[in-house]
């Protein structure tokens, strides 16, 4: 049975009580898929319940069964339901099968229609608690005169939304609500300080002033003439029991693994993968030769003027051992000079993980060589203690469990202060002492960017007395509480680094650069270690089997040991990586600095122009390695002058 996952662009205005133009609606939402075009370049539609106020728009990127009745936005057969889609429901037949037998009826094989029956007969919350996949949809009940707005369990596919006009507009990306909207976006000076802090803006705000983005496992819920209610359906503790043992673990990762890679091998076109060398994405090849593929595409890069930031030693060593068909890309720095210069790169939110650009020219390769559909790694690290900032994290977490050093810190703090606001260097340790003093988090995760003592050093004149400066540090805050409310063992600090790291780094950096980046060359990018069985049964593992003895990602390393060469277990660990570190010191810091120079972020006031000029020197004269930071700068400055200036 062939069925239609629509990995795609949505768009939506409601706009209830009278206040809507159904003509204004119409040329918005055309220019709205002009926007997301690179998201779904198959098929376009744009249906509207007029006397509700009510337009959907959709972007199509066929995958799987090209019938045009599963076409969206989709209405339901009596018509009282309207929906427009992105995603894929893993489960959707075992869904169809329960739905039929409470009397649902179904034109399509399309999992959309699932979506559109299974809100029918059971209700959002049922449905929500039932589907497993990745999406974000928006659904509207003229019975109920309901707007709803869902977003898978990970946050894998994006939604952005904005009340506005009486009503509420949403969105897959940016660029496209920018399109409905009546004004041209303005910088949230509280998102700006969001980014600073932590490389990223945490959900619901943005970098722009009233436009939100739906959290991960989050549903909305809009109403005329009521307020726009968001409520979350899912942790990852929701689900699998603790395994027994560790022995245990590792058989049930073994089937849940391999049911995560056999869903997203189902396609009508063809599926290739991207292969680093490093234990993720060798363990995806291993899995995917397992279930009986042949010769799938498998795709890497490297770097010629700078090899040892290549991997191709380690993926032609799996290459050699499953039957894929592998190929090698080189990338320069004249490469990337011309990849951040050419305008279809532009991403509508500034990507703080230059690995970007690399996985850019992966996605312009497999879209070049015909493919709709790539395999990827992310999720493990995050899931099963896979970085030395983890590591590190836990020995400070422990260690300031001591009460004198403790009091050590409420002590030195003060002292301290006047001193870091003139440095320029050290705030990162000083912080440290500051948050154990005030009684904050001590891990913050590996997605740092400015520390808070540092703000007043970066900011430009019209940030003086505006944004929040605490944003970062609140978001974490409530993460570590949240954890200590709904974990079944709050004392489990392995599995507490964790979760730090996947609400933060995995879903609002990784994913955020995956989605957007593979999309620009129409790429639907599939991640089998973000399953949902599987986010569930690694939060099921007690945190400490999975680094046994400092072993990182110890506990999936004795599953990969079934499977892979020795060497791919034991090569020291490096990460998809990008030697902007080193470019930066050659043509590219030059390229960089006229950015920088020429700017309308520093000419508009938001930051101090010649701090980040004053670091990027330092950067290039060898003394320090600013380079994170300066990408996150860089990148931002980007963004800004394409969509704000």
């Amino acid at each position: 049975m062939r069925y239609n996952p629509v990995m795609c662009g949505i768009l939506g205005l409601y706009r209830p009580g009278g206040a809507f133009d159904a003509a204004d609606a119409e040329r918005r939402l055309i220019q709205g898929v002009k926007a997301l075009l690179h998201r779904g370049p198959d098929a376009s539609g744009i249906e509207s319940l007029a006397k509700d106020g009510v337009a959907f728009a959709h972007r199509r990127l066929a995958i799987l069964d090209l019938d045009k009745r599963a076409n969206q936005p989709m209405r339901s057969k009596d018509g009282s339901l309207l929906i427009t889609f992105n995603g894929e429901i893993y489960n959707f037949r075992e869904l169809r099968e329960e739905l039929r037998s409470e009397g649902g009826v179904f034109r399509t094989q399309s999992d959309t229609e699932v979506l559109l029956e299974g809100y029918r007969l059971w209700g959002i919350e049922r449905l929500l608690e039932r589907v497993a996949g990745m999406f974000a949809f928006g659904l509207y009940d003229a019975n109920r005169k309901t707007l709803i707005l869902a977003r898978d369990r990970a946050g894998k596919k994006p939604l952005f939304y904005s009340e506005a006009d009486g009503g509420l507009a949403f969105s897959s990306e940016l660029r496209g609500l920018f399109k409905l909207l009546p004004k041209r976006p303005e910088l949230s000076p509280e998102g700006l300080d969001a980014y600073l802090a932590l490389k990223f803006v945490p959900p619901p705000r943005t970098l722009i002033k009233g436009i939100e983005s739906l959290p991960p496992a989050c549903w909305l819920e809009a109403r005329d003439g009521g307020a726009v209610q968001v409520r979350e359906y899912w942790t990852p503790w929701r689900g699998a029991p603790a395994p027994a043992s560790p022995a245990a673990a590792i058989e049930r990762l073994d089937d849940a693994f391999t049911t995560a890679v056999k869903r997203r091998l189902v396609s009508d076109v063809p599926v290739c993968l991207f292969l680093s060398g490093g234990v993720d994405s060798s363990l995806t090849a291993a899995y995917v030769s397992r279930l009986g593929v042949r010769d799938m595409a498998a795709y890497s890069i490297g770097y010629s003027d700078l090899p040892g930031y290549s991997e191709f030693e380690y993926s032609r060593m799996v290459a050699d051992k499953f039957p894929v068909r592998y190929e090698e890309l080189t990338l320069t720095a004249k490469d990337a000079i011309e990849t951040l210069e050419d305008e279809r790169c532009a991403v509508d939110e500034p990507v703080s993980d230059w690995v970007w650009v690399p996985l850019y020219h992966l996605s312009r390769k497999a879209h070049r060589d015909g493919f709709k559909v790539a395999l990827v790694g992310e999720g493990s690290d995050e899931l099963f203690f896979g970085y030395d900032v983890m590591l590190k994290g836990l020995k400070q977490m422990r260690r300031f469990r001591n009460p004198a050093l403790r009091l050590a810190a409420k002590a030195g703090a003060p002292l301290l202060a006047p001193v870091y606001k003139r440095v320029s260097r050290g705030h990162r340790k000083y912080d440290l002492l500051r948050r154990v003093a005030e009684g904050g988090p001590v891990y913050m995760g590996s997605s740092i960017g400015f520390p808070r003592s540092q703000r007043h050093q970066i900011i430009g004149p019209n940030m003086k007395g505006k944004g929040d400066p605490q944003a970062g540090l609140r978001f974490l805050t409530d993460l570590h509480g949240r954890y200590d409310a709904l974990a079944p063992d709050a004392s489990d600090d392995a599995n507490r680094v964790c979760y730090v790291e996947f609400k933060t780094k995995m879903v609002e950096v990784l994913l955020q650069r995956v989605d957007r980046v593979s999309m620009l060359e129409s790429l639907e990018a599939r991640s089998p270690f973000l399953d949902q069985d599987l986010i569930e049964l690694a939060f099921a593992v007690p945190g400490e089997w999975k680094a046994p003895r400092g072993r990182l990602k110890g506990l999936l390393k004795d599953l990969a040991a079934r499977h892979l060469p020795e060497p791919i277990l034991t090569r020291p660990k490096m990460g998809f990586s990008f030697p902007f570190k080193e470019w930066l010191r050659g043509d590219l810091g030059e390229f960089v600095d006229k950015s920088i120079a020429t700017s309308r972020l520093f000419a508009d006031g938001w930051l101090d122009r010649a701090y980040f000029r004053s670091m990027l020197a330092q950067h290039r004269s060898g003394r320090v390695d600013h380079a994170p930071r300066l990408w996150m700068v860089f990148d931002l400055c980007r963004w800004y002058d394409r969509w704000l200036a």
